[in-house]
This record gives structure tokens, sequence and C-alpha cells, in this order.
């Protein structure tokens, strides 16, 4: 399981932005971060960018997929729904649960979560 952002694990953080601009000022080879947008997530894949999107609904997540997101950050309400859709469509991108509290972990474990992604592990 993937765990980011917390304070006993080493990760690499993703880097949130709201606009294709904010691209020039995160490292390169970062992963950004952004809400559903379809035209910055087609940016992002023809330019090489990894990107995670968050997601609120199924339709941003099928869309999200089909526009080649690395990684979905969903809540606790739709991570269970999301996760078995990406299972069963053998997603490539991972599934993360947005998460402040260390007891997600095991949440995210019993469940099969890919894993789970803490406030800590993005940089504005």
């Amino acid at each position: 399981m993937i765990i980011l952002g917390h304070s006993l694990i080493p990760y690499t953080p993703f880097y949130r932005i709201a606009a294709q601009e904010a691209l020039s000022h995160t490292p390169s080879n970062a992963i950004v971060l952004f809400e559903f947008d379809a035209p910055l997530a087609s940016y992002c894949f023809a330019q090489n960018v990894p990107f995670a999107m968050n997601v609120k609904n199924i339709q941003e997540l099928m869309l999200g997929h089909a526009l080649h997101a690395s990684y979905f950050v969903v809540g606790k309400a739709l991570v269970l729904q999301a996760q078995k859709i990406a299972d069963d469509y053998l997603f490539d991108a991972k599934i993360l649960l947005a998460s402040s509290d260390d007891n997600d972990i095991e949440f995210a474990a019993l469940h099969g979560i890919d894993g789970i992604l803490f406030a800590d592990g993005i940089r504005e």
C-alpha cells in the first residue's frame, strides 16, 4: 500500500496546481495534483507530466482514467466504489484515500485501497 505524507515514512510530495501556468513553479518530474480539469489533464499528458486528480464522483473518475491520470485522490465516501472500478477496469492509475487520520491506514489496508495521501504529502 502506498502511504504518502505520513511523518514516519519518506515520500515524494504532490504539488497542487490550479492552472497550466503553475507547472513552471513545480520541480521537474514532480507529480502535480489538481481538481478534475480535462484541458489541464490533456496538457499534462501531452507534456509527459505525471498528474493526480481530485475526483468527486464516478464520472470524473472514468473521464480522468481516459485522460491518463496516474493517481486519483478521493474521499472516504467514494473510495470503495472507486477502488472496485479501478480493479474491475484494470486501471494503471492508483486510488489514494485523502486523509488526515492515521486510523485510515487500517481502513485502507483492510479494504484493499491502493494507498493513502495525507495532507502533509501535498505542497501548495
